[in-house]
């Protein structure tokens, strides 16, 4: 999935999460959209990946495309990461939940991908597929553009609903 339909579809299935709850904030709304596009860190020329060369090409490199980084192993290590950096710039510990929000859910959109997702790396390989096989999108192809399209009309309308 390309990271603008990564960010729409996670932003439309958060936005309520975040009102709901009161969290909607500058800073909770940025957490979500750098966790919707943080597990493609592995791949050098993702979105994510081009601006933290270097990083991105050693984790590549290690553990591949849709590797370590695409597993909950991935989303320990980055909670743990997010929760050290924020307490270092004393800012609110509140947004690594919302980093993870994001995080997880691009784990779940990418699961829906043709390939799937290995959820249990390190410990077990076998990629999960959510939509066994039947309901799957190709990065990229039309049915992608479909989903893209959704989410924005989506997000459009919440957000017509959240300041009306």
């Amino acid at each position: 999935m390309l990271y603008t339909t990564h960010i729409a579809v996670t932003y439309a299935a958060t936005l309520p999460l975040l009102a709901s709850s009161g969290s909607l904030s500058l800073g909770s709304i940025i957490a979500v959209g750098v966790g919707s596009v943080l597990p493609d860190i592995d791949h050098p020329k993702s979105f994510i990946g081009n601006r933290t060369r270097g990083f991105s090409d050693g984790i590549g490199v290690v553990f591949g495309h849709r590797g370590l980084a695409h597993s909950i192993a991935g989303v320990v290590f980055f909670l743990i990461a997010a929760r050290f950096l924020l307490t270092s710039f004393q800012l609110p510990l509140g947004l690594a939940d919302w980093l993870m929000v994001g995080y997880i859910a691009h784990l779940v959109e990418d699961s829906f991908s043709k390939a799937g997702v290995a959820w249990l790396q390190p410990v077990y390989n076998r990629r999960i597929q959510f939509g066994f096989k039947l309901i799957y999108y190709r990065t990229g192809k039309v049915s992608e553009k479909i989903i893209y399209m959704i989410a924005c009309a989506v997000l459009f309308y919440q957000l017509i609903l959240l300041f009306s």
